[in-house]
C-alpha cells in the first residue's frame, strides 16, 4: 500500500512538473485556450516592454505607438492604425510575479517557463531570471556642431515643496531633485537648454541655474527671465551658457493676448552664437496633453499649435525678429502621424525625428516620440544630427522611488548635502538609477553655414 502511494505521489509530481515547449509563434497560432492549466517554457526571446504593479508585459520585440507609425491619420486613414492596434494587442504576455520594478525597459528572456493562467498570462510566482538591459550611458554624437541644443521635459520642476502634480514632499526630496537635475543637464553640456514642465516665475530656473554653476565650479550659466502671470503654473524656460550663446531680440509668447492655461507654456526666442555672430530663433513649445475624449484633446491641440504658427508669423511680420533659421522643439504630447504634427509639417517645417525606431517616451509599453523637433528650411540646412538620449525612459517605473531618490551617475556624490543623505531609503541605495524624468532628452546640433 505505502509503495502505491509513493507511486501516485511521484506520478502527481512529475506530472505537475511536466513542461509544454512552445514558441511565441504556435501561441498565436494554437491559441492561448488550448494551453489554459498548463506549464510552459517559450523559446522565442522576449523583451521587456512595460512593468505595473505585479505584472511584466513582454513581446517579441518593442512596441510603439500606432499614431508614431499610422501613415495617413491625420487626414481620416485609420485602416493602417487598426491594423497596429491589432497588432500590438496581440504581440504582449502579461507576466505575473513578484518584485518586477528592478527590470528596465529592454530587457531579456529566453525560455520563460510559467503557468498559464489566462488568455496571454503566465504566472510564475518569483520573477524569472531576466538579462536586464543598461541603456547606454554615453551621449550619442550629432556630428561637429558649433552649437549644441537640449530639449527635455525635467517633469514638473517646482521650487515649492507639493506644488501641482509633483511627488516631492520634503525639502531633502526637492533638494534631492535639483541635484539630480542639475548633473544630468551638466554632462549633457550643451550651449542652450530648452526646458518644458518647469514652474512659471524666476524662481526655478533661478535655482536649476544655480546648482548647475555649483556643478560646473563656474559662472557660466544664465537663463531667460520670464514674468509670472495668472496662466497655468506649468511653463517652459531657457536656460544657457553665456560664454557661448545670448538672448537677442523679443521674448514672445503665443498666448500673450489671453491669460489662459496655456499662457506660460510657448515662448519664442532668439539666439546669437558669439563666436560667429549667427542668429537663430527658438520656439520651445509644450501642448495639451491627451485628456478627455480624442476629438476634444485634439481640438486643443489643433489650438495650441495654430496659436504657435501664428505667433511666429507675427513674430517676423512685425520685424521682432528676421533670421529665417527657426527652430520649433518642446514636449509636443502628439506623435509622428497625428494632426497637429502634421500642421506643422504642412506649415513648411522640416520634422528631424524621422527614425521610426526611436523614441524618448513610454506609455502603457508603448514608445513613442512626444518630444519633437521641426526646423525652417534653412535651418534645417544647418542641423548637424537630431538624438534622443536614453537616460530616462528605458528605466523602470517604481513609485517607491519614482523622482525621489536617484542620482544619474549610479552613486552618492560624495559632495551631495546631508538632508539629501537622510532622504535616501536602503531600497533607493541599491537602485541608483539615471532617471531625472519621465522624459528623454533630445539633443539637437546646429552648424553655420
Amino acid at each position: 500500500m505505502r509503495k502505491l502511494l509513493v507511486l501516485f505521489v511521484l506520478t502527481l509530481t512529475v506530472a505537475a512538473q511536466a513542461v509544454t515547449k512552445v514558441s511565441f509563434e504556435q501561441l498565436q497560432q494554437n491559441g492561448w485556450a488550448s494551453y489554459q492549466g498548463q506549464r510552459i517554457r517559450i523559446s522565442t526571446p522576449l523583451i521587456v516592454c512595460g512593468t505595473f504593479r505585479d505584472t511584466i508585459i513582454l513581446a517579441p520585440e518593442r512596441l510603439y505607438v500606432p499614431e508614431e507609425r499610422a501613415v495617413g491619420l491625420s487626414t481620416g486613414d485609420s485602416t493602417r492604425y487598426w491594423q497596429i492596434v491589432k497588432d500590438n494587442a496581440s504581440k504582449q504576455i502579461k507576466l505575473v510575479c513578484r518584485k518586477p520594478y528592478d527590470l528596465n525597459l529592454g530587457a531579456t528572456i529566453r525560455g520563460l517557463e510559467g503557468n498559464v493562467t489566462g488568455n496571454q498570462t503566465i504566472q510564475t510566482g518569483q520573477q524569472p531570471r531576466f538579462k536586464n538591459y543598461k541603456p547606454s550611458k554615453k551621449i550619442p554624437s550629432v556630428g561637429n556642431a558649433d552649437v549644441l541644443i537640449c530639449a527635455t521635459n525635467i517633469q514638473n520642476y517646482f521650487v515649492h515643496v507639493g506644488g501641482y502634480a509633483t511627488k516631492r514632499n520634503t525639502p531633502g526630496q526637492h533638494a534631492f531633485q535639483c541635484y539630480k537635475t542639475a548633473s544630468a543637464l551638466c554632462q549633457i553640456n550643451a550651449d542652450l537648454y530648452a526646458l518644458c514642465e518647469i514652474e512659471k516665475g524666476p524662481s526655478a530656473p533661478a535655482e536649476l541655474t544655480d546648482k548647475m554653476n555649483e556643478l560646473a565650479k563656474n559662472d557660466i550659466y544664465a537663463f531667460v527671465r520670464t514674468a509670472e502671470d495668472d496662466g497655468d503654473t506649468i511653463s517652459v524656460g531657457f536656460i544657457y551658457r553665456k560664454d557661448r550663446v545670448r538672448p537677442v531680440g523679443e521674448l514672445r509668447r503665443a498666448y500673450a493676448e489671453r491669460k489662459n492655461i496655456y499662457s506660460n507654456r510657448f515662448m519664442l526666442q532668439g539666439f546669437e552664437h558669439i563666436a560667429s555672430g549667427e542668429q537663430f530663433v527658438l520656439s520651445l513649445n509644450h501642448p495639451r496633453s491627451k485628456r478627455g475624449t480624442p476629438q476634444l484633446s485634439n481640438a486643443k491641440r489643433m489650438d495650441n499649435i495654430n496659436h504657435i504658427l501664428s505667433c511666429i508669423n507675427a513674430a517676423y511680420a512685425d520685424s521682432t525678429y528676421t533670421d529665417p533659421d527657426i527652430l520649433l522643439l518642446g514636449d509636443y504630447n502628439c506623435y509622428r502621424y497625428e494632426e497637429p504634427i502634421q500642421t506643422i509639417v504642412k506649415a513648411g517645417y522640416a520634422d528631424m525625428l524621422t527614425d521610426s525606431l526611436e523614441y524618448s517616451y513610454s506609455y502603457h509599453s508603448l514608445c513613442g516620440s512626444l518630444d519633437r523637433v521641426f526646423a525652417s528650411p534653412t535651418m534645417a540646412e544647418q542641423i548637424t544630427g537630431v538624438a534622443p538620449i536614453h537616460w530616462n525612459t528605458d528605466y523602470y517605473y517604481s513609485a517607491a522611488y519614482y523622482s525621489k531618490y536617484n542620482f544619474i551617475n549610479n552613486t552618492i556624490p560624495k559632495e551631495a548635502p546631508a538632508d539629501i543623505r537622510k532622504c535616501l531609503s536602503k531600497a533607493a541605495k541599491r537602485n541608483l538609477l539615471f532617471r531625472y524624468s519621465d522624459h528623454d532628452p533630445v539633443i539637437v546640433g546646429l552648424k553655420f553655414k
